[in-house]
């Protein structure tokens, strides 16, 4: 409850006629006075003496006469029921305006001796914070008769004036430039977001990207990436035959000669040779590369392994999705599908250098491909084959260069939204296929210019 307290008497306040009759209603309708007639008689003669006909004091025996119908003459000094009930209403005053009447703007006391109520503003005391402002008086004479003059705008209200409309009038302007900023954030804030997705998912960043790399990575099935092993294809370098998977497996090719016939000093350099190969496991440096961006295309994905052939268990195969990076040569796990790839790696009739045969065969395709074992060569060849896993719940991918060089211009082909965009085209269709198709690959000192895709195969189920 607020603790109110009257304003110091230089500030007392002379209510009208209109003011009193409305507080001196809700006064006496209220609780305290509702069920004491005398109480209510009391005040409402004591505050129309001084409101209505302007009187500056009130007797005792004047009260007891008009309130208490006591005779004019009667003595006060044996009659003391005018002070008692003064006493009383006192109470009930102070009652009221700290209670029903708390929030009233106007209120009044009868001060003790005497019987004139004095008026008062509210003043909230400095601890509680006003709930109303303070009310005008009525005005006086000198104010009333100054009324035109301040009924004439000042020239800062005229000011203040201006600025408003001005206000009012720019306010469309301010919400359309705040609009405009808005949505320039919204879009700003959508142009990032897609940034860092794309960052996160470059395999989305193009229509062929997407439409290619969604069979690996849009599944829900992260792909593994299974590197070559040099040590297998050094070796069948060093013993001029080529070497299988069975004999990968179980290690068999680590006894393996030469057919050539050499003397026993050769034979045991050959052996040296091989001992010293098979002592070392390791990929290549264009597979790590191939490796490397198709791992980028998807740096959110923590589900993506990287795996060397020799780590590689071929159970595996069934139901995930495999990129096999190699030839067979380098990756003997590649030879599980070479029944089912048109392209092969081959060495020539001669044994004089390696070619890639084709399989049946058709319109413009040669059924041989020369290749150089020299990288410096400006053409070179690669294998691209795009399969289902064994039991058809995944897809797997070959990327077998004639050279550690070729493989990985394959990759840079089979990665970017250019390379896919011309498979497409060749395959006529924006949906891929499985398929499998023959690169040429021109370069100048090892390094990939550009890309001609020789052969292609749809492969059906």
């Amino acid at each position: 409850m607020q603790t109110t307290q009257l304003n110091p008497p230089e500030t007392s306040f002379h209510p009208s006629k209109a003011e009193w009759e409305r507080l001196l209603s809700r006064v006496v309708d209220s609780t305290p006075f509702r069920r004491s007639t005398r109480l209510r008689d009391f005040l409402i003669y004591v505050g129309n003496e001084v409101v209505l006909h302007g009187a500056e004091d009130l007797h005792e025996q004047q009260i007891g006469t008009a309130v208490f119908g006591r005779p004019a003459a009667y003595d006060t000094s044996q009659d003391n029921i005018v002070r008692v009930n003064a006493m009383e209403l006192r109470k009930r005053i102070d009652l009221y305006f700290t209670d029903e009447g708390q929030n009233e703007p106007l209120l009044f006391e009868i001060p003790r001796g005497r019987y004139v109520p004095v008026f008062r503003l509210r003043r909230l005391d400095a601890i509680d914070p006003p709930e109303i402002g303070p009310l005008k008086s009525a005005p006086s004479e000198e104010e009333r008769n100054s009324t035109a003059l301040k009924d004439t705008p000042s020239p800062m209200a005229e000011t203040s004036a201006m600025l408003a409309r001005a206000v009012r009038n720019a306010l469309p302007a301010i919400l359309v430039v705040v609009i405009l900023i808005l949505t320039a954030w919204l879009v700003i804030a959508i142009r990032r977001d897609q940034q860092n997705q794309n960052a996160l998912h470059k395999w989305q960043s193009g229509p062929a990207l997407r439409a290619f790399w969604g069979n690996f990575f849009g599944t829900g099935l992260a792909p593994e990436i299974v590197l070559g092993d040099t040590s297998f294809l050094l070796a069948q370098d060093v013993l001029r035959k080529p070497l299988s998977l069975a004999q990968y497996l179980d290690y068999s090719y680590r006894a393996a000669q030469s057919p050539d016939p050499l003397s026993s000093e050769a034979r045991q350099q050959e052996q040296k040779d091989l001992a010293i190969i098979f002592s070392r496991s390791s990929g290549s440096l264009g597979d790590f590369r191939v490796a490397r961006r198709i791992t980028e295309l998807e740096t959110g994905n923590e589900g993506t392994r990287l795996l060397f052939a020799r780590e590689y268990a071929g159970h595996r195969l069934r139901w995930n999705n495999t990129i096999f990076v190699g030839s067979s040569k380098s990756n003997p796990w590649v030879e599980l599908f070479e029944d089912r790839m048109a392209y092969h790696f081959n060495r020539s009739p001669n044994r004089t250098s390696s070619v890639v045969t084709v399989d049946h065969p058709t319109g413009s395709e040669q059924a041989e491909y020369s290749l150089s074992s020299d990288p410096e060569t400006r053409t070179a060849y690669c294998v691209i084959v795009f399969l289902p896993n064994p039991t058809d719940t995944g897809n797997t991918l070959i990327l077998a260069g004639s050279d550690s060089q070729a493989t990985e211009a394959a990759g840079d082909f089979l990665t970017s939204e250019d390379g896919l965009e011309k498979l497409q085209a060749v395959l006529q269709q924006k949906a891929f296929p499985h398929f499998q198709v023959l690169l040429r690959i021109s370069r100048f000192s090892g390094t990939p210019l550009g890309y001609e895709i020789v052969s292609h195969r749809i492969i059906k189920k």
